[in-house]
């Protein structure tokens, strides 16, 4: 499943996000994606929008910004901004109304960078970051801590190839 599948996941909830979370959860099968489809289910779409906007806008701890998490607000933030933003332009990559160190964002750019740039990208800042925003999100019990823990998981496959010398296997 490429990691664009998943970002579709961490904009805020529409009409149609229960039938996303049944997709996703189909093609990723894991037991978190399960968790995740069976906590929400029977959630009317208002209610996910509230607890979506309780969990990642209003709570700087989960916060889907990955450089919040990174850098805090100070200026190495903002640099890392406007680089994010130079390369969401280059790969091709479109920005919604959030930042471009929103994760939403950063899964589609690492689907079109160069497999060496992904996979350091990977791993020197969102795997950190996803590590801070599990953490959060465990903290405050929030019911899509199951989702970003399976995108955590792939993320860091994808992280673990700039570690492993050429021809190693992956677990």
């Amino acid at each position: 499943m490429s990691l664009s599948a998943w970002a579709p996941l961490l904009f805020y909830p529409e009409q149609d996000y229960h039938a996303r979370v049944r997709a996703c959860a189909g093609a990723a099968a894991s037991r978190e994606m399960e968790d995740f489809e069976r906590t929400i289910e029977g959630l009317p779409v208002e209610a996910l929008q509230e607890l979506y906007a309780q969990t990642f806008d209003w709570n700087p701890d989960t916060t889907l910004d990955i450089g919040w998490h990174l850098f805090g607000e100070n200026y190495d933030r903002g640099d890392f901004l406007v680089k994010l933003r130079g390369a969401l332009r280059t790969h091709g990559v479109g920005e919604s109304r959030e930042l471009p160190d929103h994760l939403s964002h950063v899964l589609v750019l690492l689907d079109r960078v160069p497999e060496d740039e992904r996979a350091e990208f990977a791993a020197k800042y969102v795997v950190p970051a996803l590590e801070k925003l599990c953490d959060g999100l465990t903290k405050t019990e929030s019911p899509f801590l199951p989702l970003l823990i399976a995108v955590r998981r792939e993320i860091a496959a994808v992280a673990r190839e700039a570690v492993l010398p050429a021809g190693v296997p992956h677990e």
